[in-house]
């Protein structure tokens, strides 16, 4: 081998020295451009790498951030709703406390009215049996003269019964008349069947109801005086029957009832007939059925036989005596008489309105069926 060449690094053929040392040459430039070149494709992988991070990082720290401000939010608003229930519950506490408070204080209003009304009742109850007590006694009196004093014109005057009958019997005729001037009362004439007198209840033009009177001005009592009068109602289909008289059955007087009639003091007929009429009429405007009519009817007469009643009348009738003797005593002081003569007048006002009171509620009212139901 020629110590001046060389085997081609390529083709393996033998080269010159110098073309050795180009060959080797040529190849360590390819060898470094190809060294640089792979350096550059790894520095730009390295660098799109680097890039994909960095936008990765970023990627992933903005949903961070958006899911830490989405949570943000969802506290935010759970805060504003629990804030907004505490302000409502707060608020319903005060307003329930305000109503406590307002139930507290009418329950002692409530509680000292009652209080008061006990206290007043019990004063009342006190006054009003004394005063019956007085009343009583004083009632017996006039009954007692009452009957000395019929004795004594009966004995005077020499009548028979039927003529003391038949002279009530146009008193109370004339006293219904001047009473209740718009209605139709007719006296039955004697011999006819039926009883005395027949009032005919008008309410503008119209016939809204009738009341029948039987008058008994006797010595005794006979229950054949509301046989007959009951009978003679029914006959007339009439509502209500009133027997007058001035003696009553034994336990009885002034007012009771007896096979639905009415038994009563000729003093008292024409307040009797007044409450019958006014609820008559109250009835025929209400357009009440037969039952209605009949079931309101059953509670007026337990009102005006009960003690409520009895003890209202009561008062008026010691009122009315009351006025009667001040007439006696006022030529000795007008205004002193005048002054008392204005309070009883008042209380008379008050003891009628209460009766009337009565009445409407059970003429006015609901059915006693109703409220039972209710």
């Amino acid at each position: 081998m020629d110590p001046s060449t060389e085997r081609c690094p390529w083709c393996n053929s033998f080269i010159s020295r110098d073309q050795f040392i180009e060959v080797e040459a040529r190849i360590r430039a390819e060898e470094k451009k190809r060294l640089a070149d792979a350096e550059a494709v790894m520095r730009r992988r390295l660098e799109l790498e680097k890039q994909e991070a960095e936008q990765k990082t970023r990627d992933d720290a903005a949903k961070q951030v958006a899911s830490i401000a989405a949570e943000r939010d969802s506290v935010l608003q759970k805060v504003q709703v629990l804030e907004a229930r505490e302000a409502a519950i707060r608020q319903q506490a005060r307003d329930e406390a305000t109503l406590q408070a307002r139930a507290a204080f009418e329950q002692l209003q409530l509680d000292k009215q009652n209080e008061l009304a006990e206290q007043r009742a019990i004063l009342e109850t006190d006054r009003d049996q004394a005063l019956l007590k007085t009343q009583a006694e004083f009632a017996r009196e006039r009954e007692s003269w009452q009957k000395k004093i019929m004795e004594m014109d009966r004995q005077v005057q020499q009548k028979t019964a039927n003529e003391i009958g038949e002279g009530a019997e146009v008193i109370l005729h004339e006293k219904l008349k001047d009473a209740f001037p718009t209605d139709a009362i007719t006296r039955i004439k004697k011999g006819q069947q039926g009883a005395d007198i027949r009032q005919e209840i008008m309410y503008r033009g119209e016939v809204c109801g009738k009341i029948l009177y039987d008058s008994k001005n006797r010595q005794d009592w006979k229950h054949a005086y509301v046989t007959k009068l009951r009978e003679d109602q029914l006959e007339a289909h009439a509502e209500h029957g009133i027997l007058t008289t001035t003696v009553f059955p034994s336990g009885q007087k002034e007012l009771c009832m007896m096979s639905e009639i009415v038994v009563v003091n000729p003093a008292r007929a024409i307040h009797i007939a007044s409450i019958l009429r006014r609820a008559l009429i109250a009835m025929h405007v209400r357009g009440l059925s037969m039952k209605q009519r009949a079931e309101k009817t059953g509670r007026l007469y337990e009102f005006i036989v009960s003690r409520a009643y009895t003890q209202r009348f009561e008062q008026l009738a010691a009122l009315t005596d009351e006025m009667l003797k001040l007439d006696v005593d006022e030529q000795k002081s007008h205004s002193s008489v005048w002054k008392k003569r204005g309070t009883l007048l008042t209380r008379q006002s008050n003891v009628m309105r209460e009766i009337d009171t009565e009445i409407s509620g059970i003429v006015e009212g609901g059915d006693r069926a109703a409220s039972s139901a209710a």
